[in-house]
């Protein structure tokens, strides 16, 4: 009887318990049962799913190819999870594509792009601390590779067996076969000959964001060779002019956007500090970043590769190279998280070229000021170059300074994201006042500008990377000039300066100006580049890379986040959408339509826009940077 009674409790007790096990037998236990029909339905359904975000931001001809791979591909997965020599296999590749369809679920919900090269060099190139960051940030990074996967080993349990029984999944495992040997042919005469086959190949496979992964990780092994021999910038001279005890300090920034400092007429005071020593400064009202991801700026603003020449194989024609051969002490001291000693990246293939190249591992970047402070302690022969590599208002900006120093986020605040960011701007302008207070005194000076800016979207309030689709807004970046003391120019060229900082400047031509303003000469310097110089001349339009690698013209660009076109096949369904629309109300618009193509193509026969003609990034350019020209 007691046995009775415990047996009836439990139920009660661990009926929800129960239910789960019930639910979970129901929705992932293997059934034999499972038709042809069921199968064929569970795969075009995940077929679909896996494909809808490349048909909207790849165009409908290259999210056509990968559906049609989908669509071979699942019938082949779901009958494998029924074949117990071919089932764990079959649920790897589940889980992989899972974790492919998040890059760019990702990317298309929190940037509205697509994953690019920009993005995967960044994911490689992360720390554990920022990963961490960015999970907390984007949610969905975690649940939509996690559920793709237990939706599909739902219906593969479910519906397999009928796949399997007819033997659809072999079959259709040879015409995917069949099918990647078309693309491998199709990218071997169309494809790029400075990128692998075999990542061409992929890019249109199911497979697709494993191709950008390992195109980023080639780019990486690619510049490895550089680390061997700095780039020999000819005959270099330092200025006499500048003193042995001279300090020169080159800040690069963090995802600032020009137009929310105050320094530039933003209502908000985010830059007290830098308002209050305006008459020191030299302002750059138009500064344009050549990309607007920092693994594509940083290197393009610190050597003499630009948007035209960008190849890891110029990486050692940089500025830390130039000081070096110019005789001066160089010193790359960054927060940005990754060991400068160990990591190999575009960036601290730079930075190890200094004398000394620390990471500094604080919580905030007031930890460079203790770091700055034993640099300039430090007992060196000459004048010296220190690069402050700022983690500064990079996303979530709440992280990025201390909850104490909160100015405009406050409990109530009806635009949070807004608040945070320019708590940032406003905290690294209490940085730049420590580096200020440390130089004074000295022949010393500060050159500063943020490696590029962030879009903006006032709908949701995000700040975010500029996508493969960008607006100016990420271009438009803060740079300035404070000297101390005496420099290598003299006080009429300063007044000179001042006059070309109004007009519009290519931060990638940053090391024209910071070399004149080191006083360093070399043979292929290109003094109309830099706008300390009598001839120097602005650009009447300014090459940018979007974060695919593409060649855009900064001026052909929408000018905020709102007017940014659609994806490409957002656009191309709209455009049929609305082209059916027209022939189904009048079919003597099929006439005009033909018309209106063939005036089209002769218009783009007289000329095309540069976002027409971008291309991915060139790998092998022509020639070196001190040969091609700039204009």
């Amino acid at each position: 009887m007691m046995r009775e009674t415990h047996d009836n409790e439990r139920p009660g007790a661990g009926g929800g318990e129960g239910m789960l096990r019930r639910a979970g037998r129901a929705l992932f236990a293997r059934r034999a049962d499972g038709g042809v029909a069921g199968g064929l339905i569970s795969a075009v359904l995940l077929s679909s799913l896996a494909s809808l975000v490349p048909l909207i931001y790849h165009g409908l001809l290259e999210g056509g190819l990968i559906l049609v791979g989908n669509l071979l591909l699942w019938p082949c997965l779901l009958a494998a999870a029924h074949r117990p020599r071919w089932r764990w296999l079959a649920l790897g590749l589940m889980a992989a594509l899972g974790v492919n369809l998040s890059a760019s679920v990702v990317s298309a919900v929190y940037y509205d792009s697509r994953y690019g090269l920009a993005f995967a060099l960044s994911s490689l190139d992360t720390s554990r601390s920022e990963s961490m960051a960015m999970l907390f940030k984007f949610p969905l990074a975690l649940i939509v590779p996690l559920g793709f996967f237990l939706l599909a080993l739902s219906l593969a349990n479910r519906h397999g067996a009928g796949l399997a029984r007819a033997r659809l999944g072999g079959r259709s495992g040879i015409a995917f076969v069949l099918w990647m040997l078309m693309l491998l042919a199709g990218s071997w005469q169309w494809g790029r000959a400075s990128v692998p086959l075999a990542i061409t190949t992929l890019s249109v496979s199911p497979g697709w964001n494993l191709a950008t992964t390992s195109h980023a990780w080639w780019e990486k092994e690619r510049f490895k060779a550089l680390m061997a021999d700095d780039y020999d910038f000819g005959k270099v001279t330092l200025s006499p002019d500048v003193p042995d005890d001279a300090v020169f300090v080159l800040v690069i920034g963090e995802s600032q956007r020009r137009d929310q400092l105050s320094l530039y007429g933003y209502s908000r005071p985010t830059t007290p500090n830098l308002d209050a020593r305006r008459d020191q400064l030299v302002v750059f009202d138009q500064a344009i970043a050549p990309a607007p991801q920092t693994v594509l700026a940083v290197p393009m603003l610190s050597s003499l590769m630009d948007p035209r020449t960008f190849s890891p194989r110029y990486l050692d024609a940089n500025l830390i190279s130039l000081a070096n051969q110019a005789g001066m002490h160089t010193e790359w001291l960054s927060r940005q998280g990754l060991d400068i000693t160990s990591e190999r990246t575009w960036i601290t293939a730079i930075a190890q070229r200094a004398d000394v190249a620390r990471t500094i591992m604080t919580e905030y970047d007031d930890g460079l000021l203790d770091a700055l402070d034993e640099a300039l302690a430090r007992k060196v022969k000459g004048p010296r170059l220190i690069v402050l590599h700022l983690y500064g208002s990079h996303p979530p900006a709440s992280l990025q300074y201390p909850d104490s120093l909160r100015y405009f986020l406050t409990p109530d605040s009806t635009s949070p994201l807004t608040d945070a960011y320019d708590d940032s701007i406003r905290f690294t302008d209490q940085v730049l006042e420590g580096v200020f207070q440390r130089l004074e005194g000295r022949h010393a000076g500060v050159l500063y500008l943020s490696d590029h800016g962030l879009e903006h979207d006032p709908l949701s309030d995000a700040y975010v990377h500029g996508g493969d689709r960008p607006s100016q807004a990420p271009y438009r970046i803060p740079l300035w000039l404070w000297q101390a003391g005496r420099g290598p120019n003299p006080e009429r060229e300063i007044v000179h300066l001042r006059e070309h900082a109004r007009q519009p400047f290519a931060s990638f031509d940053l090391p024209y100006l910071a070399s004149d303003w080191m006083g360093i000469h070399f043979s292929g310097d290109k003094p109309c580049l830099s706008p300390w110089s009598a001839c120097y001349q602005p650009r009447e339009r300014h090459p940018v890379l979007d974060q695919l690698g593409r060649l855009n013209f900064f001026e052909d660009l929408p000018s905020d986040f709102l007017a940014r076109p659609l994806a490409p096949g957002a656009e191309e369904l709209e455009e049929a959408v609305e082209a059916t629309t027209r022939l189904l109300e009048s079919p003597d618009g099929l006439l005009d339509s033909a018309s209106d193509g063939a005036s089209s193509a002769r218009a783009q026969s007289s000329g095309v826009t540069a976002r027409e003609t971008s291309a991915p990034i060139t790998l092998s350019p022509p020639s070196l940077p001190s040969e091609t020209p700039k204009d």
